[in-house]
């Protein structure tokens, strides 16, 4: 990407640097050597926040993951729009989230989530996953 990009982020990304996961190193990679700006909603913060809760981690780590990060709040038409999106396998949460990626204008979604993503590539968003074998 030659501009900064406007990458959305969701918890399946995020919570990686929270919890290990195999795709850990490869994602902090991605994160310190791209050139773009992080755009979520207040969904991430709410669900990293519980991440972090149950599995007994500080939430001063939460909170400079989140510091990386812009949050836009939802408004009730971001929700009715997630709610009738047309992709029947879509989870509720991930709806949001890929209805805020839209509304945030955003160019590539960051995801490990994989119902996530094939709805993402659906609307026409690229999908950044560091570490994972098939590149979307």
């Amino acid at each position: 990407m030659s501009r900064t990009s406007v990458v959305y982020v969701d918890t399946s990304a995020l919570g990686a640097l929270i919890i290990a996961q195999p795709e850990t190193e490869a994602l902090v990679e991605w994160l310190d050597q791209a050139d773009a700006t992080l755009v979520s909603c207040d969904l991430l913060e709410t669900e990293l926040r519980r991440m972090a809760v149950r599995e007994g981690r500080d939430q001063a780590k939460v909170s400079a993951i989140l510091d990386g990060v812009s949050l836009a709040a939802l408004d009730r038409a971001t929700y009715r729009s997630a709610g009738i999106l047309p992709m029947s396998y879509l989870r509720t949460l991930d709806a949001l989230h890929l209805e805020a990626a839209i509304r945030l204008d955003a160019d590539a979604i960051l995801t490990y989530d994989h119902r996530l993503a094939q709805a993402a590539v659906a609307t026409g968003l690229v999908v950044v996953a560091p570490g994972q074998e098939s590149a979307r």
